[in-house]
């Protein structure tokens, strides 16, 4: 799935669910590997990481905070790694910032891909 554009202008009610979807195959799929990363070309620095599966807990996707290069490689070997949107807000707070709304779709996606969905009002999400 790597190359894959999601997010382009879409305000159908299922973009959130199609998000977490394709996420979920890319996360069971065979051909991906345990902690390969996904890029996330809207946001530098930001990743999908296939987590491994440990004894009862199968392979799930977590987010990667890991600043980016001029060409949008990770510059350190390990980022920070978000497995929940109260996370994500925590790392938010450290820095009286805000989840960009784009972020925040995505962590729902990643996060709880069976939630009912939002209506969607997002800025173009890419993953190439």
């Amino acid at each position: 799935m790597t190359g894959e554009k999601w997010g382009q202008p879409n305000h159908g009610v299922g973009l959130l669910s199609d998000l977490g979807t394709k996420i979920s195959e890319w996360v069971a799929s065979e051909t991906t590997k345990d902690w390969e990363k996904w890029k996330i070309s809207a946001h530098p620095g930001l990743y999908v990481v296939k987590m491994p599966a440990k004894k009862d807990v199968p392979a799930h996707g977590a987010l990667e905070i890991n600043p980016a290069d001029q060409f949008g490689n990770p510059t350190k070997r390990r980022g920070i790694y978000i497995r929940s949107l109260a996370e994500m807000q925590a790392v938010a707070d450290l820095f009286g910032g805000k989840i960009p709304k784009a972020v925040s779709t995505l962590c729902d996606a990643v996060f709880d891909e069976n939630a009912a969905p939002q209506t969607p009002d997002v800025d173009a999400l890419v993953i190439a």
